[in-house]
């Protein structure tokens, strides 16, 4: 029973309330409701076992039913609703800087907009400037978002991705026979633009962690599987990569799969020029 996804469930709940307009105290309540549960010193599924949800603040009898539906089939009705009657564009449509969860709504209510290329379109037409709230600075702002957004697909803002990885990071060390986990790749050198999130594990058994990680509750899609390594989809969208290596080969894997490929393409004609050979092996 993991707090974090709870926690995702009801800060989405928020986010998609604020999307259709609802009562600001209501999708506060919510996103409240998040934040108690991601931090939570004691065991959730005890607190639930116990009766105590009551005691959390701000839980009223709504959001108890919810907890207790939650931890009885993993998921929460109210949830699914909102996502299926919520147009899916929509919450790509906030990762568009100067966008937010009000602003959007307002674009869909009075101009229709629910995907990044009718919004493009609306830009183009000069139709935000005619919408409250809305201006020649903030249209100009949406319109080079949107840009941003195009060329960037299928990547992600570091700050968008950081916490995932640190849950992630979390999950993978509690695998069984795991002796080390750590972030690695472009994520570790803060790129502020990344593809996916790279861990690097050490372990006696790496077949057996990688079993293990493919069937974890954050997984969705499995994109590769071997014996010590597998790239799965994870539930936010993100490409998650676990490379595991035995103990003695940790430290040469996890500086390798840090580091740049131009970086380590230097490090090893470097160390050649020493008369050393560097690769995630340490030969």
């Amino acid at each position: 029973m993991d707090k974090h996804d709870l926690s995702r469930i009801f800060n989405e709940i928020g986010l998609l309330l604020e999307l259709k307009g609802e009562n600001p105290f209501k999708t506060r309540a919510y996103y409240n409701a998040a934040r108690t549960i991601e931090n939570l010193t004691e065991d959730l599924a005890e607190i639930i076992e116990e009766g105590r949800v009551s005691e959390l603040p701000g839980f009223g009898a709504a959001l108890i039913k919810k907890v207790e539906e939650w931890s009885r089939t993993g998921t929460i009705e109210y949830y699914e609703n909102l996502k299926d009657t919520t147009p899916p564009g929509l919450l790509e449509l906030l990762r568009v800087p100067g966008l937010g969860p009000k602003k959007i709504n307002t674009i869909y209510q009075l101009l229709g907009v629910t995907s990044l290329e009718m919004l493009e379109e609306a830009c183009n037409q000069n139709w935000l400037m005619s919408l409250p709230g809305f201006g020649a600075k903030t249209q100009a702002k949406i319109c080079a978002g949107i840009q941003f957004i195009k060329e960037h697909r299928g990547q992600f803002l570091l700050g968008e991705v950081w916490p995932d990885a640190i849950r992630l990071r979390e999950e993978v060390g509690k695998l069984t026979g795991v002796l080390r986990v750590e972030i690695a790749g472009s994520l570790r050198r803060f790129k502020e633009v990344v593809k996916d999130i790279d861990l690097v594990a050490s372990a006696e058994e790496p077949g057996r962690v990688i079993r293990e990680f493919i069937n974890l509750p954050l997984v969705t899609q499995i994109i590769a599987s071997g014996e010590t390594k597998a790239s799965v989809l994870l539930k936010n969208g993100v490409q998650a990569d676990l490379r595991v290596v035995k103990p003695e080969k940790f430290p040469h894997a996890l500086q390798h799969f840090t580091g740049s490929k131009e970086h380590n393409t230097v490090l090893r004609h470097y160390a050649k020029g020493l008369g050393y050979k560097v690769n995630e092996y340490g030969w």
